[in-house]
């Protein structure tokens, strides 16, 4: 499980005896020494015992709201010695956010290239929030439609789930966001949707991603390492 809180990635995962992980896990204290002593840090891996550390979740959700990591990208691990006190963790993280539902596209055309918006001088995909009541499904087809004026739009099935954390009105929320592949005709129509500040719609190959990949979000690349990842594999 992954949390995107500004350019900080917060890993949690099951501590595995046989892995031989890249650096030996710190603790909090010695962490914190390395943000704040001017370290360098940009895209550095950290790990920390989960089981080792006491105030652990308070600890956790003042260090993802600093703006100190807006602009580092660098992932901590949080290594549980058994999925259910990674469960537990989760659960109290989870309470101490106001939480929120979106749901988002990865849609491919008949070429095999991906759709794209650029929002906020950033490339990213297609997402929105779910309304009361309307199925998760219907959401993010909804959602695709009317951020990229595509009239049709075939879901084919759930992707991925992603966490991000973010500031509204002064409390912080947690998104969840449900990510569904689906598939348009690389022939339709694409209108940005101006209302939502969206500047383009553009079908994207794996070369022009890794173009433009800098000029995107870390969840959104996260996103696209997965679906390549899969594309190994399958």
């Amino acid at each position: 499980m992954k949390i995107f809180a500004l350019n900080l990635c917060i890993q949690l995962q099951v501590k595995n005896a046989q892995q031989n992980y890249e650096f030996p896990p710190v603790t909090f204290e010695a962490l914190m020494g390395h943000f704040f002593k001017g370290s360098e840090l940009e895209g550095k891996q950290f790990y920390l015992d989960a089981a080792k550390e006491e105030d652990l979740v308070q600890h956790l959700f003042e260090f993802q709201g600093n703006d100190v990591f807006r602009d580092l990208e660098v992932s901590v691990a949080l290594l549980f010695n058994s999925q259910e006190r990674l469960d537990d963790f989760w659960y109290e993280f989870h309470d101490l956010f106001k939480t929120t539902e979106a749901a988002g596209g990865l849609v491919v055309n008949e070429k095999g290239e991906y759709l794209c918006i650029f929002n906020r001088n950033k490339w990213t995909l297609p997402k929105g929030g779910v309304e009361w009541r309307e199925p998760v499904e219907d959401a993010a087809v909804r959602e695709v439609k009317e951020e990229t004026g595509l009239q049709e739009v075939q879901l084919l099935g759930p992707f991925s789930k992603t966490y991000h954390t973010f500031r509204r009105r002064r409390k912080w929320v947690l998104k969840t966001t449900h990510w569904y592949y689906m598939q348009a005709s690389s022939e339709s129509s694409l209108v940005p949707q101006a209302e939502e500040k969206i500047e383009a719609v553009e079908w994207m190959s794996k070369a022009r991603w890794m173009e433009v990949a800098a000029q995107s979000y870390p969840l959104t690349r996260q996103i696209f390492r997965e679906e390549f990842a899969k594309s190994l594999t399958s």
